[in-house]
């Protein structure tokens, strides 16, 4: 057996070993990464600390319990900001964050394919309101061992504005809201 392990060290050269190994480098969306933790989070979104805050100076405000239980002992919670982005935060770090995108749609699909590799899927799918009216909606999915993340464009001809909303989160994150949707 010895001698097996010595042979294997001559033929497999030390880098081969240490990239099975590698710290995965986390992937910066819109300045966040998922894994920063709760005082990164804090320092870099204003709004977000100004709740924090809010929430230290008054408890018992609506919401409050959740978010200074995420701060101080790193249960789940969701905080949202006025510019429609949303973050959920779970053992005392960042797992996903959801926003609206107001770039072109091509310049973030371009970042992300760069950051995340080519997309797995791209999925077209009907959709129709209450008066009848149909319109398709596009999904773009990079699917990733540690990132899920995706681009839906919102093509609702009610709407003023076609938009885009990017959700980017770990796959644990993910792989869990599949299990409790299932539910």
């Amino acid at each position: 057996m010895l001698r097996r392990l010595a042979y294997l060290a001559l033929i497999v050269p030390p880098w081969a070993l240490n990239a099975q190994t590698a710290h995965v480098r986390p992937v910066e969306v819109r300045g966040h990464f998922i894994g920063e933790t709760i005082p990164e989070l804090v320092a870099q979104e204003p709004e977000v600390r100004q709740k924090v805050d809010a929430c230290g100076q008054r408890p018992a405000k609506p919401d409050c319990d959740r978010l200074l239980a995420a701060v101080k002992r790193g249960q789940r919670a969701e905080v949202s900001t006025s510019s429609w982005t949303t973050f959920v935060l779970d053992g005392g770090k960042l797992v996903k964050v959801a926003m609206l995108v107001h770039e072109d749609p091509g310049v973030v699909k371009a970042d992300l394919t760069q950051k995340l590799g080519t997309r797995c899927t791209e999925t077209s799918f009907p959709m129709q309101n209450a008066l009848g009216t149909t319109w398709k909606d596009r999904l773009f999915v990079w699917d990733t061992p540690t990132i899920w993340a995706s681009l839906r464009e919102d093509n609702n001809p009610a709407s003023q504005n076609h938009h885009f909303v990017l959700v980017v989160e770990s796959q644990a994150e993910h792989t869990g809201e599949h299990m409790e949707a299932a539910k």
